[in-house]
C-alpha cells in the first residue's frame, strides 16, 4: 500500500499513462477486494481516456 501512496503522491496534476500503469501494477498485487477492483476498473477507464486523448493530440 505504501507504494501506491508514494506513486499517487508524486503525481502532479493529471497522471500520465505511464503513471497510471504503475498504479495499476501495484493494485494488481493487492487483495481482490470489491474496493480495489472498483478502483482498478475506474483507473482502466481513465487510462483508456488518456490514451485516446494522447492519440488525438498526436494526429
Amino acid at each position: 500500500m505504501a507504494d501506491i501512496v508514494s506513486l499517487t503522491a508524486s503525481v502532479d496534476g493529471v497522471p500520465t499513462v505511464t503513471e497510471t500503469d504503475a498504479i495499476l501494477a501495484e493494485l494488481r498485487q493487492m487483495p481482490r477486494t470489491a474496493q480495489n477492483m472498483s478502483l482498478m476498473d475506474d483507473l482502466l477507464e481513465f487510462r483508456s481516456l488518456l490514451a485516446a486523448a494522447s492519440k488525438d493530440r498526436a494526429s
